[in-house]
Protein backbone atom coordinates (compact mmCIF):
# COMPACT_ATOMS: atom_id res chain seq x y z
CA UNK A 1 0.00 0.00 0.00
CA UNK A 2 2.79 1.99 0.48
CA UNK A 3 4.78 2.11 -2.47
CA UNK A 4 0.99 2.43 -4.17
CA UNK A 5 0.73 5.49 -2.39
CA UNK A 6 4.22 6.59 -3.20
CA UNK A 7 3.72 5.76 -6.97
CA UNK A 8 0.59 7.96 -7.15
CA UNK A 9 2.19 10.67 -5.14
CA UNK A 10 5.49 10.82 -7.71
CA UNK A 11 3.60 10.48 -10.75
CA UNK A 12 2.47 13.33 -12.29
CA UNK A 13 1.68 14.24 -16.55
CA UNK A 14 2.83 17.57 -16.20
CA UNK A 15 6.75 18.59 -14.94
CA UNK A 16 7.48 21.74 -12.69
CA UNK A 17 8.65 23.36 -15.71
CA UNK A 18 4.93 22.71 -17.26
CA UNK A 19 3.17 23.93 -14.23
CA UNK A 20 5.30 26.82 -13.91
CA UNK A 21 4.28 27.73 -17.35
CA UNK A 22 0.70 27.28 -16.93
CA UNK A 23 0.27 29.18 -14.08
CA UNK A 24 2.30 31.79 -16.15
CA UNK A 25 -0.06 31.52 -19.01
CA UNK A 26 -2.99 32.11 -16.94
CA UNK A 27 -4.86 34.99 -17.14
CA UNK A 28 -6.12 34.66 -13.69
CA UNK A 29 -2.38 35.54 -12.34
CA UNK A 30 -2.01 39.29 -10.51
CA UNK A 31 0.78 40.54 -12.41
CA UNK A 32 -0.44 39.29 -16.07
CA UNK A 33 -3.29 41.94 -17.66
CA UNK A 34 -6.17 40.99 -19.43
CA UNK A 35 -6.54 40.56 -23.37
CA UNK A 36 -6.55 44.42 -24.46
CA UNK A 37 -5.72 45.98 -20.93
CA UNK A 38 -3.03 48.35 -19.86
CA UNK A 39 -0.10 46.31 -18.25
CA UNK A 40 0.45 47.38 -14.96
CA UNK A 41 3.55 48.99 -14.68
CA UNK A 42 6.21 47.01 -12.67
CA UNK A 43 9.83 49.31 -12.64
CA UNK A 44 11.70 47.60 -10.16
CA UNK A 45 10.96 44.19 -11.46
CA UNK A 46 11.27 44.31 -15.16
CA UNK A 47 12.62 47.45 -14.98
CA UNK A 48 15.72 49.90 -16.02
CA UNK A 49 18.08 52.00 -13.29
CA UNK A 50 20.95 53.88 -13.91
CA UNK A 51 24.84 54.14 -12.22
CA UNK A 52 25.00 57.16 -10.04
CA UNK A 53 28.36 57.80 -11.31
CA UNK A 54 29.26 56.23 -14.38
CA UNK A 55 29.25 57.18 -18.24
CA UNK A 56 29.71 55.44 -21.54
CA UNK A 57 31.58 57.26 -24.04
CA UNK A 58 31.61 56.09 -27.47
CA UNK A 59 34.65 57.51 -29.41
CA UNK A 60 35.43 58.00 -33.36
CA UNK A 61 37.55 55.40 -34.18
CA UNK A 62 38.73 57.08 -36.91
CA UNK A 63 39.57 60.02 -34.19
CA UNK A 64 40.71 57.82 -31.66
CA UNK A 65 40.59 57.31 -27.94
CA UNK A 66 43.37 59.43 -27.63
CA UNK A 67 41.90 62.53 -26.75
CA UNK A 68 39.09 61.39 -25.06
CA UNK A 69 41.63 59.77 -22.78
CA UNK A 70 43.31 63.27 -21.85
CA UNK A 71 39.68 64.54 -20.96
CA UNK A 72 39.09 61.98 -19.01
CA UNK A 73 42.59 62.70 -16.85
CA UNK A 74 41.97 65.83 -17.27
CA UNK A 75 38.66 66.01 -15.79
CA UNK A 76 39.67 63.71 -13.11
CA UNK A 77 37.75 60.52 -13.75
CA UNK A 78 38.65 56.95 -13.53
CA UNK A 79 38.57 54.76 -16.63
CA UNK A 80 36.84 51.38 -15.38
CA UNK A 81 36.35 49.49 -18.69
CA UNK A 82 38.18 50.20 -22.36
CA UNK A 83 35.56 47.63 -24.22
CA UNK A 84 36.85 46.25 -27.21
CA UNK A 85 34.32 45.15 -29.23
CA UNK A 86 33.37 48.60 -29.09
CA UNK A 87 34.85 51.47 -29.59
CA UNK A 88 33.90 52.88 -26.18
CA UNK A 89 35.28 53.70 -22.83
CA UNK A 90 33.54 53.37 -19.15
CA UNK A 91 34.28 56.09 -16.33
CA UNK A 92 33.32 56.73 -13.26
CA UNK A 93 33.14 60.87 -12.60
CA UNK A 94 34.32 61.99 -9.38
CA UNK A 95 31.42 63.67 -8.16
CA UNK A 96 27.79 61.61 -8.77
CA UNK A 97 25.78 64.89 -7.88
CA UNK A 98 27.24 66.71 -11.24
CA UNK A 99 26.65 63.32 -13.20
CA UNK A 100 24.84 65.79 -16.01
CA UNK A 101 27.54 68.07 -16.22
CA UNK A 102 29.65 65.49 -16.74
CA UNK A 103 28.07 64.07 -19.68
CA UNK A 104 27.72 67.97 -21.23
CA UNK A 105 31.36 68.19 -21.09
CA UNK A 106 32.47 65.07 -22.18
CA UNK A 107 30.39 65.50 -25.34
CA UNK A 108 32.26 68.23 -26.07
CA UNK A 109 35.10 66.12 -26.63
CA UNK A 110 37.10 65.66 -29.64
CA UNK A 111 35.81 62.53 -31.37
CA UNK A 112 33.01 61.55 -29.11
CA UNK A 113 30.09 60.06 -30.84
CA UNK A 114 27.82 59.72 -27.77
CA UNK A 115 27.91 59.71 -24.12
CA UNK A 116 25.06 57.44 -21.84
CA UNK A 117 24.82 56.82 -18.29
CA UNK A 118 25.34 53.38 -17.65
CA UNK A 119 22.00 51.30 -17.40
CA UNK A 120 21.76 48.34 -14.38
CA UNK A 121 18.82 46.21 -16.44
CA UNK A 122 16.80 43.54 -13.88
CA UNK A 123 15.73 40.61 -14.85
CA UNK A 124 11.50 39.87 -14.14
CA UNK A 125 11.89 39.12 -10.43
CA UNK A 126 8.58 38.11 -10.14
CA UNK A 127 7.13 35.22 -8.04
CA UNK A 128 7.70 32.52 -10.47
CA UNK A 129 11.59 33.46 -10.69
CA UNK A 130 12.36 31.71 -7.46
CA UNK A 131 11.62 28.77 -8.73
CA UNK A 132 14.29 29.01 -11.48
Amino acid sequence: MAAALILSVGCSTMSRTEKQLARVDSFDAPDIPAPGSIPPERPRDGGLEFSSDVLVISYDIQIGKDPLKKAIRKYGAEIIYDYRIVNAIAIRVPDPSKIQEAVTHFEKVKGVLQVSRDKVNYLDRGPSSRFM
